[in-house]
């Protein structure tokens, strides 16, 4: 069978499921943890604190990592994408923490160790409570907070950023320019998104209200978020000053290993401390 009849069937068997089903619980990838097991390889346990939180009334979970490094004055606020919890994640923290800088990552609801259910509402909600246990850390200086949201992640980051806080810089790894656009991103044919997701997740629109320094990192060859139709809308509706690193090679997972481990966290310090 062609590849795009086959498509028109899944999608035709899709749609006869709804209203009863949409595809956000697909978004939602969580894995419920009783513990986290975390290398500390790269970052000794004496250098991370596990945090717990409360978002909605539920009791959210992180970890912040404090680092020597040169930017040990900027933090990192984390949000990461929508797989299982923060241990896939721990690798890309690791990263930071070799660029120098603090980090504070979290699960949101219904991930890992974290109470309650996945929803947009939940999303947003656990960003302000984890933004706001970073700004009350004595230890933080809130002038060098700098927020970064990969995939799913970016969600959250851009809502920060235009609703609650102006950090230092945005940066976003392989974000979907709204919930629509990533419907589209993995069809063949052209439907309205609201028939099938439920939530707006508009970074698209949010990101004209973002007045920080914007840095955009997204793989060329990124087949689950496609960058003409996603990053690329991002960036043009962006207010400058924004770099947009279009990472040839990459998938949607790859980004920092595709450019190299050293490039990566180059092109990460030298923008925000530039900024």
């Amino acid at each position: 069978m062609p590849a795009r009849v086959a498509s028109v069937v899944l999608l035709a068997s899709l749609l006869s499921l709804l209203p009863a089903c949409k595809i956000d619980n697909l978004l939602f990838n969580s894995k419920k943890l009783a513990s986290y097991a975390l290398s500390n390889r790269v970052i000794p346990d004496s250098m991370r604190a596990f945090v717990s939180l409360t978002s909605r009334g539920n009791t959210i979970y992180g970890f912040f990592v404090k680092s020597p490094g040169p930017h040990q004055d900027g933090t990192i606020l984390y949000c990461h994408g929508n797989l299982e919890s923060i241990e896939p994640y721990w690798e890309r923290v690791e990263l930071l923490y070799r660029a120098g800088y603090n980090v504070f990552i979290f699960d949101y609801e219904g991930y890992g160790m974290s109470q309650g259910e996945t929803s947009e509402d939940a999303l947003y909600a656990d960003g302000r409570a984890a933004l706001a246990y970073v700004r009350s850390r004595p230890d933080v200086n809130q002038a060098h907070i700098v927020i970064y949201g990969w995939s799913l992640g970016a969600v959250v980051a851009i809502d920060l950023a235009a609703r609650v806080f102006t950090p230092r810089v945005l940066v976003c790894e392989s974000p979907f320019a709204s919930g629509e656009a990533l419907v589209q991103s993995g069809t063949l044919i052209d439907i309205p998104g609201s028939v099938v997701i439920k939530g707006e997740y508009n970074n698209a629109a949010k990101i004209r209200d973002v007045h920080a320094p914007f840095l955009l990192f997204h793989g060329t060859d990124d087949r689950f978020i496609d960058l003409a139709k996603n990053g690329q809308v991002i960036f043009d509706n962006a207010n400058e000053p924004k770099l947009f690193i279009r990472v040839q090679g990459a998938g949607h997972t790859t980004v920092p290993w595709t450019m190299g481990a050293d490039a990566y966290i180059k092109a990460l310090v030298d923008f925000i401390e530039a900024s």
